[in-house]
Order: C-alpha cells, then sequence, then structure tokens
C-alpha cells in the first residue's frame, strides 16, 4: 500500500465520518457533491505538504472541505443561491443558544437576541457575507 493510500485511508477513518456531515451541510444536503467534496479534500491531504504543519489536521480537512465546495459553487451552485448557502453555514455554525433566539418565533429575550445577531453577523462575515442587512438592524437595537 503506498504512503498517500495509507494517508487517505487513516484520515478517512479518523475523520471520514465528521467530513461528510461537514460536506452535506454546505452542499445543501446533495449526497454526490458532498462525496465528491470529502474525496478531493482526502486527495489533496495525500499531497499536502502543510498538513499538520502549524495547524490541525482536523482544522485543515474542515477548510479545504469549504476551499473544494467554493470552487464547485461556480457551476455547481447559481450565484443567487451561494449567498443562502453561506447564510445557511453561518446560522448552522453558531452555538445553540444563540441559533435558537434567532430562529425561535416569538422570542422576547433581548439581550440574548442582540448577542445571537452579533455571532450571526461574524459568522457571516467569516463566510463574505458582509452586506446581510444586519447592521442596521444591529444599529436600531443599540439605540
Amino acid at each position: 500500500m503506498a504512503r498517500g493510500e495509507k494517508v487517505v485511508r487513516a484520515l478517512y477513518q479518523q475523520h471520514g465520518a465528521a467530513l461528510m456531515a461537514y460536506a452535506n451541510r454546505l452542499t445543501g444536503g446533495r449526497q454526490a457533491w458532498a462525496d465528491d467534496v470529502v474525496t478531493q479534500t482526502l486527495v489533496r491531504a495525500a499531497t499536502a505538504t502543510d498538513l499538520g504543519k502549524g495547524m490541525q489536521t482536523r482544522l485543515w480537512l474542515f477548510r479545504t472541505v469549504q476551499d473544494v465546495v467554493g470552487e464547485g459553487t461556480d457551476t455547481v451552485v447559481p450565484v443567487a443561491q451561494r449567498r443562502q448557502l453561506a447564510v445557511a453555514d453561518a446560522l448552522f455554525a453558531l452555538p445553540p443558544r444563540h441559533r435558537d433566539v434567532l430562529v425561535a418565533p416569538g422570542t422576547t429575550a433581548t439581550t440574548g437576541a442582540f448577542a445571537a445577531l452579533h455571532a450571526f453577523k461574524a459568522a457571516l462575515a467569516a463566510r463574505g457575507v458582509t452586506k446581510s442587512g444586519l447592521d442596521d438592524l444591529l444599529a436600531e437595537r443599540q439605540q
């Protein structure tokens, strides 16, 4: 068995389930696309020179999943849906306490909502969504 194959098998055994779950979430549940994303991620890992150097292996893998999905969005996901994908991913990345405040109807926890909106805005910015309409909403909340 070649070294690259050993690396891929070991990484898949250790991180495969988490990578598949993350890829599924980023691809909107498109299983075939998620499978391709994980495969491409592991292929890149087998030949990577920076894997595990200065960055945890799992973090490197998750970042690569994001990159592979982003590369595929130009041809697979229409432009209008890319922002929706980023918004959904940002929402799922929030801690449950923030996510619940944002999506639960009739929530009156103003302090929790304010903190949740700030966390959501940061998560969106990390995904390249800078004009989300949250700036105006946050400015209103602070007054």
